[in-house]
């Protein structure tokens, strides 16, 4: 019997399906395995997870190297005109059109034609002077920039030293210089440029040199412009055209030809002071304010004592005038002189009737009289030409803010007609209390033709230099700026092996001293709370403006060693034997200094500074003047009324102390 086939598909329906999910699994193999769906394009790449990173990481160790690498000067640009009128020409070289065809402005340094120009003499700062002060200023808490400029809000009272060079100039004679370089008649008529015959300040530079400890100067260092001034990174001094920020010679000078950039770079803004009794003046005219504080002082101290000479003429004319009394009551009573030496009234001999005549001792009073009044004239008469001086030299505080003001340049000031100098001036408040400095200082113009190739072959040498600098002054005489911190051993216990050390320091404008009781091994001077001083000086003056400090750091640094017994000779022409004790001490451990114990055998200089630190000690403090306010002073005149004194009748200066009959006034 013959088998009965079946359907094809009904027979190799399992093979077929097996070949379906077979190529199935190739296809997902393919795709997802050796055909990775994670890849990305970048940079018209396609990249895995992996082969991304390590792109990118490249790409940014590439960007790195090239911002760390040094700066490559890029090409200067050459002007194109030339280049331009030459295709020009030649493109319509057989053509005659009579047309001229638009052209650049000619702009100085652009062109392709070019002038040689000698670079002008700059000249030489004239009658440097110098100033140093000390006083509490208000200074600034934060960085003064643009935009935080120097106010009163981002400052404090704080105690400044620091020093003021002033140089005069004569600005006039570089306009001249500068003219006739660029423009005058010397100059080829199509190489005159009138924009390059303005000089332009572009600096000033201050520099100092330190004295050193075995009496040698160090190398001159330049001084940083001050810490109120909001421009200083703008002045920061620029010498070579390589390194001229973005748009060259030219923005510099637009920059620095505004007339208060002028002002600010030339006669810079000084610190506001916070003392009653200084304020900040040019150097010139603050000797002149430093004697006429002096002689204020001086004045005060001799009305003072002109008023208690009165006082006291005073009553020896009151004793003298009884003593007369007493004399005239004595004529109307006459006595006869009896008694043991059996004598009677002696007439004819001179004194008085009946009686004998003037005893020595009577005599010699009454030539006392005679001198006292005669001493009395001369006190008057010289007091009267003292008063007419006074008068004739009479001086406020004012006069020197007018002086001040005579030499500030404004906005207005045409620098190329000035007759006088110009005076400018520098600061250094960087300066370290105990040091010793002199100074010299400069001023600087803008090259303006510099990077270029206009200089005269005799010039040539300037092409790169961005600043014309004058010579530096002379240097000033030495600055010493007194320390804030002394220490002085007053005296010992050798018993209890300590030391009593006086430590006196200098804070927010005033002298405050303690003892410290001070052993081996200690160190010298501590943090001391001086909140009961306070307390007392705000009773005292009965106003709560006086700052005083709740706190004083008396900490000098050093550390008691020990004390030795001395036995040496003093005196130049007789030796005597000097019998002392020396304190030992040392700032680092390992060298160490030694003083003499006690006063009478201090070094003299350590004495004088001793006696001047305890007389400043003693002086009443005063209220911080506000923000802006000037000094004390202005409302006393030498010659005029003490602030609380009024004149006496017949003696200008003290009313409310009765006049003396026939004596004039003594001030």
């Amino acid at each position: 019997m013959r088998k009965q086939s079946g359907n094809f598909f009904e027979e190799h329906i399992e093979k077929m399906v097996l070949v379906i999910v077979g190529f199935v699994c190739f296809v997902i193999l393919i795709s997802r395995v050796f055909i990775s769906p994670n890849c990305v394009k970048y940079d018209d790449e396609k990249f895995d997870a992996s082969g991304i990173d390590k792109y990118i990481n490249k790409q940014a160790e590439d960007l790195a190297y090239r911002l760390n690498r040094k700066a490559e000067p890029k090409q200067s640009y050459k002007p194109k005109v030339g280049d331009f009128i030459a295709r020009i020409e030649t493109a319509i070289d057989d053509v005659d059109v009579g047309l001229y065809l638009p052209q650049p402005p000619y702009l100085s340094g652009d062109v392709s034609v070019k002038g040689k120009y000698r670079i002008p003499k700059i000249g030489e700062v004239n009658e440097v002077s110098v100033e140093y002060i000390r006083a509490v200023a208000y200074v600034p808490t934060q960085t003064v920039d643009y935009r935080n400029p120097y106010v009163e809000g981002i400052c404090e009272p704080n105690d400044l030293d620091f020093v003021t060079v002033e140089g005069r100039f004569d600005v006039a004679g570089v306009y001249e210089r500068f003219y006739e370089s660029f423009a005058g008649d010397n100059v080829k008529s199509e190489w005159r440029d009138p924009c390059l015959a303005r000089p332009v300040f572009a600096a000033v530079q201050l520099e100092r040199q330190q004295l050193a400890g075995n009496g040698g100067w160090s190398d001159w260092q330049v001084v940083p412009r001050s810490r109120v001034e909001y421009r200083k990174k703008m002045f920061e001094i620029t010498e070579n055209v390589a390194d001229l920020p973005a748009g060259g010679i030219k923005v510099r000078l637009f920059q620095f030809d505004d007339p208060q950039v002028r002002l600010d770079l030339l006669q810079p803004e000084a610190y506001q002071i916070a003392s009653a009794e200084e304020e900040w003046f040019p150097p010139s005219v603050h000797k002149k304010f430093i004697k006429y504080a002096e002689d204020l002082e001086a004045q005060q101290r001799r009305q003072s004592r002109e008023a208690q000479l009165v006082e006291r003429q005073q009553e020896r004319e009151k004793s003298r005038q009884e003593r007369s009394s007493r004399a005239a009551e004595a004529k109307r009573r006459p006595t006869e002189i009896t008694g043991s030496l059996g004598m009677s009234s002696m007439p004819g001999m001179p004194g008085m009737p009946g009686t004998m005549g003037p005893t020595k001792k009577s005599r010699s009073s009454s030539r006392r009289d005679v001198k006292e009044r005669l001493a009395g004239k001369k006190e008057r008469d010289t007091a009267k030409e003292r008063q007419a001086k006074n008068k004739e030299e009479s001086k406020s505080i004012d006069d020197f803010y007018s002086e001040l003001n005579d030499i500030l340049i404004g906005r207005e000031t045409n620098l190329s007609q000035m007759r006088e100098p110009l005076v400018f001036w520098a600061h250094d408040d960087t300066v370290t209390p105990g040091v010793a400095y002199r100074y010299r200082i400069r001023l600087g113009f803008f090259n303006p033709i510099v990077g270029t190739n206009q200089f005269d072959e005799q010039d040539i040498s300037l092409e790169n230099e961005v600043v014309l600098w004058s010579s530096f002054s002379q240097s000033t005489e030495t600055v010493e700026i007194p320390k804030r911190l002394y220490f002085f051993p007053r005296d010992i216990q050798e018993a209890a092996k300590v030391v009593i050390v006086q430590v006196s320091r200098y804070v927010l404008g005033y002298w405050y001293s303690e003892d410290f009781i001070v052993r081996q091994g200690e160190a010298i001077g501590r943090v001391v709370d001086i909140e009961s001083t306070n307390k007392e000086d705000q009773e005292e003056k009965g106003a709560e403006e006086i700052i005083v400090p709740d706190t004083i750091d008396y900490s000098t640094g050093a550390v008691l060693v020990d004390f030795i017994h001395v036995k040496d000779w003093s005196g130049l022409r007789s030796l005597r034997v000097q019998d002392y004790f020396d304190m030992l001490y040392s700032f680092d451990g390992s060298s160490i200094e030694h003083i003499p114990v006690k006063i009478s055998y201090w070094p003299q200089e350590l004495q004088t500074k001793f006696n001047e630190i305890r007389k400043l000690a003693k002086e009443s403090k005063r209220p911080f003047r506000p923000w802006g306010g000037r000094a004390a002073g202005s409302e006393l005149r030498p010659g005029g009324e003490m602030p609380g004194m009024p004149g006496m009748p017949g003696m200008p200066g003290m009313p409310g102390m009765p006049g003396m009959p026939g004596m004039p006034g003594m001030f």
